[in-house]
């Protein structure tokens, strides 16, 4: 069952892959034509699920997460600007009598919460209530913008206001996160000093250093139709489209805010996000991180994490780290 389910999401990432390059191919093609940045600026910052017509209604299904094996989902009001964020609760072994803290577990880009259903059942096993979480425009979540990090905190803020109110956010809580969701739980630390812990794997630094790369790997040949410039002033007209500063919301400074611990984990051969996004987020914080390279691992395999080693990674660092904020 284990690796049927690492297959699923080796084809799941191959697909998410294709929708990316897709989209970027069209708004490089439009800035191509019409020589307007505002087009690729769309491209950049549109939620996912704006493009599905039934993501406004209200879904009587159980969610994904729940035919998978969580114990509850509920949405949580966030904003402003106004969304809901569809969240969905793992929780401990009952071995525990209760939880040893609160994980929140957050997915990458154009995905969902319940491809990051095998880490959240590990930290269940081990103690934690896991908390998966659809970022906004993902998955069941509404909300129209991506802001890479800057509202997705200020939204995941207020689930944890919600947790609170609902008593399910007992003990320390820690943030584990891939990719976009990984960038979000530093932004998240850097914002709300309740985060005691994050584990944070391939996650990127500046999205003035992503964006045109990604663009370029994942489109080939036609994302080299934009020079360096052309990219960055497409960020600078996708902060004023989203409400974020490319320069002053990005991960790097994020990390620079926080006083939760950091656990930063990449392999070292990632074309998607490469390393030394990683490295760099460890220099701006050395004292309150550490950087575990793993060797020969790429993007998707580091997410889909055919032998466990990232997870046991993750759930050492919260054992070691949420401890101690109990005492």
């Amino acid at each position: 069952m284990a690796g049927g389910r690492c297959v699923v999401r080796v084809c799941f990432t191959a697909v998410l892959g294709c929708r990316a390059a897709l989209w970027i191919a069209v708004g490089i093609v439009s800035v191509g034509f019409g020589g307007c940045m505002a087009p690729l600026a769309q491209v950049m910052t549109t939620a996912p699920n704006r493009l599905n017509p039934l993501s406004d209604y209200a879904n009587p299904l159980p969610t994904a997460e729940e035919l998978l094996g969580a114990d509850e989902s509920f949405d949580v009001p966030v904003g402003p600007p106004e969304a809901r964020l569809s969240v969905s609760i793992v929780e401990p072994s009952e071995k525990y009598e209760r939880p040893r803290g609160t994980i929140l577990v957050l997915h990458g880009i154009l995905a969902r919460g319940m491809w990051m259903m095998p880490p959240a059942e590990l930290f269940a096993r081990s103690g934690y209530r896991a908390v998966l979480v659809d970022l906004r425009g993902h998955g069941r979540s509404s909300g129209d913008r991506l802001t890479f990090g800057k509202q997705e905190a200020r939204d995941l803020s207020q689930v944890i206001d919600e947790l609170e109110r609902r008593g399910l956010a007992e003990g320390p809580v820690g943030v584990y996160g891939i990719s976009y969701g990984a960038a979000t739980s530093i932004h998240l630390a850097g914002l709300d000093r309740r985060i005691k812990a994050v584990v944070a794997v391939a996650p990127f630094s500046t999205i003035r250093d992503e964006i045109p790369h990604f663009s370029r790997v994942m489109v080939p040949g036609v994302g080299w139709m934009l020079t360096e410039e052309d990219y960055q002033r497409v960020i600078d007209e996708a902060g004023r489209q989203a409400d974020f500063d490319p320069d002053r919301d990005t991960t790097v400074e994020a990390i620079k805010r926080t006083d939760a611990r950091v656990l930063l984990i990449h392999g070292t051969n990632d074309w998607v996000v490469p390393h030394k996004h990683s490295i760099r987020l460890h220099e701006a914080a050395p004292d309150r991180s550490e950087l575990l390279s793993v060797p020969w691992y790429g993007h998707t395999v580091i997410w889909t994490d055919p032998t466990g080693t990232v997870a046991l990674r993750a759930r050492d660092w919260f054992d070691r780290w949420m401890d101690d904020a109990v005492e």
